[in-house]
């Protein structure tokens, strides 16, 4: 059987871990909590799609397009080429019962078809699953949401979409997307004897080995940095 083709995540230690990067063609759920590093992160991710010519998409429903870039930019991570698409409360405006997730449902399919891109992120499916408010509906909607961000409904030979789907932390347990997407990257953030600590680890990849330890992670100039040794202990 022809092996799976791989693809770079922009993170050269974290393209270590998974054994030459993310399988193409699938979701995958960066699961962490606030400033952990996801959209930093996944942003590098777009970024190495841009440099190896791929049209890419952000989708945004928490922060506005501008203060992404803004951010994005002041760490020498910036590329005009990565397109943002912006349901943020800032950026959107609705008429009578018309919300982000409905704009989401009908535009989104639109961009894809006019766009092309082979690389989406999509921040955040917490805020999706804030707005749906019911579990089963927000489970079906993430889930409609994977196959569409991973398909091409036209049946041409262009290149597989892969998604990173950003998660905030859950409290009640292993969020939903940890069970659907096809791999699972955990951001971990804290405060151990007065320093902070960041690291990483792979939870869950399908259809590959990867590197299950726990590795330390930094966050700088030019972005996201992971380490070649384990980390034994993080405290929660």
């Amino acid at each position: 059987m022809k092996p799976a083709r791989k693809i770079s995540t922009g993170i050269q230690g974290l393209d270590a871990m998974l054994r030459g990067g993310l399988i193409a063609g699938r979701p995958y759920s960066i699961v962490g909590g606030p400033g952990s590093g996801k959209s930093i992160l996944a942003w590098q991710f777009l970024l190495q799609g841009r440099k190896e010519g791929e049209n890419t998409l952000y989708i945004t429903l928490d922060e506005p397009h501008f203060e992404i870039r803004t951010n994005m930019e002041s760490m020498g991570l910036f590329d005009e080429g990565i397109k943002i698409m912006d349901l943020s409360p800032e950026d959107i405006s609705h008429e009578g019962e018309v919300s982000s997730l409905s704009f989401l449902d009908t535009e989104l399919p639109r961009q894809m078809m006019r766009l092309r891109p082979t690389r989406i992120v999509l921040d955040s499916t917490t805020s999706i699953k804030a707005l749906e408010k019911d579990p089963v509906s927000a489970r079906r909607r993430i889930l409609a949401l994977m196959r569409l961000l991973s398909t091409r409904e036209d049946g041409t030979d262009e290149p597989p979409i892969t998604s990173l789907l950003l998660t905030e932390i859950d409290d009640d347990g292993p969020p939903l997307e940890s069970y659907l997407a096809r791999g699972v990257i955990r951001l971990h953030n804290s405060v151990v004897r007065g320093a902070r600590v960041r690291a990483l680890v792979v939870e869950k990849m399908r259809g590959t080995d990867f590197d299950e330890n726990m590795r330390p992670m930094r966050i700088g100039k030019g972005g996201v940095y992971i380490a070649d040794k384990d980390v034994m202990i993080i405290q929660q």
